[in-house]
């Protein structure tokens, strides 16, 4: 799910220390690079049928969290949170469902963040 749908669409702002050329770009040092998250989770090159939505596939590789020395700190945390919330939750609300079609849910794409507006739920 992380590389399907990546939390923050853009991530950190950089600056080039040295000339270098990425996939027949030019970037010249002093020149500013902001990485497209989306577009890196969903390379093919990298992750066959990217547009696909695969639970079973393996996640290893994606970048929800960054890469290298510029990874999230929190970013254990917020592997294990989904794992606690979720079975809990469905655990004491076993009834939980979407109260709506989820063809209405109303994704928000005016910000840096991914998400819904809202989720309407019955239980």
């Amino acid at each position: 799910m992380l590389r399907y749908l990546s939390i923050p669409h853009l991530l950190a702002r950089r600056v080039a220390i040295e000339d270098v050329e990425i996939e027949g770009q030019r970037i010249r040092a002093g020149e500013g690079v902001i990485t497209a998250l989306p577009a890196a989770n969903g390379d093919p090159a990298v992750f066959p049928d990217p547009g696909r939505l695969d639970l079973t596939r393996r996640a290893s590789g994606h970048l929800a969290f960054g890469w290298g020395p510029h990874q999230c700190v929190g970013q254990q945390l917020a592997r294990i949170e989904p794992q606690v919330v979720f079975s809990t939750l469905f655990r004491r609300l076993p009834d939980l469902a979407l109260a709506c079609d989820p063809q209405d849910l109303q994704f928000t794409e005016d910000s840096q963040a991914y998400g819904i507006h809202e989720l309407p739920i019955t239980w």
